[in-house]
């Protein structure tokens, strides 16, 4: 599994779009938070706060490609059947799959909060935070990352079943598009917020609200819960997958 990782991680870390796409995401994201920054109004962490909301619009339009080209290149290059040809379990080659796509992610998402945080923070001032800064800021930012690694696993298991990836990229836009969009109508309704609480794609948008020690504990188990559902759903296909 380790040789497997590596292996994994290189393939990944050499790709120009693992790099393109990061520098643009990243870049969007931080450019769209300057706005917030001439308001009067808003504290240090309102600023902060809007960072995270940036990263999270734009991601759904980002994502899609990124795992469309992580994934079905990998089957189209024929790297997972040499995988399995060299003696390695379908498992093992589909967690150090998403292994290297959640770390891809986290690290999209850590290069945006973290550049926002000084940011804002060092513009605005720390101002009332409500709580601790390691709580309302580093906790948060940290369970964050990982609500969005499990969000993004959705466009994963899309292209893990389409395997072509112009519609890979086609179907998880739309799939997260609308997924965003459905629990944006949820959240207008008092009675979903305890559901919305233990799904991935709703603490995008809780998380942002809410920092309370509860709540982080609901995001995390949350996001590992789906990350979880992700890695099952995707091993059982490729165990029935037939490779050429």
């Amino acid at each position: 599994m380790k040789h497997l990782l590596k292996w994994e991680l290189k393939e990944t870390f050499s790709q120009k779009s693992f790099w393109g796409i990061g520098a643009a995401l990243v870049a969007c994201s931080l450019l769209l938070s300057l706005m917030p920054l001439g308001e009067s109004e808003n504290t240090g962490l309102d600023c902060f706060l809007q960072v995270m909301n940036n990263f999270n619009a734009l991601l759904i339009f980002f994502v899609g490609i990124h795992a469309g080209i992580h994934v079905t290149n990998a089957f189209e290059e024929r790297r997972i059947q040499a995988a399995v040809m060299a003696g390695y379990s379908r498992e093992g080659i589909m967690l150090a799959k998403l292994l290297s796509f959640s770390l891809t992610i986290a690290l999209y998402c850590l290069c945006t909060l973290v550049p926002g945080a000084m940011l804002a923070f060092g513009v605005k001032g720390m101002g009332t935070l409500g709580g601790s800064f390691v709580r309302e800021v580093v906790l948060r930012t940290a369970v964050y990352t990982l609500v969005e690694v499990s969000f993004a696993g959705l466009c994963f298991l899309v292209a893990a079943a389409v395997k072509t990836l112009g519609a890979a990229i086609a179907v998880g836009l739309v799939a997260a598009l609308g997924l965003n969009t459905l629990a944006q109508e949820l959240m207008e309704h008092p009675w979903a917020e305890g559901l919305m609480r233990c799904t991935s794609v709703g603490q995008t948008f809780l998380l942002i609200a809410d920092a309370s020690t509860t709540n982080l504990w609901y995001a995390l188990a949350a996001s590992l819960l789906g990350l979880g559902l992700v890695l099952a759903a995707a091993c059982a296909m490729l165990r029935r997958a037939e490779l050429k």
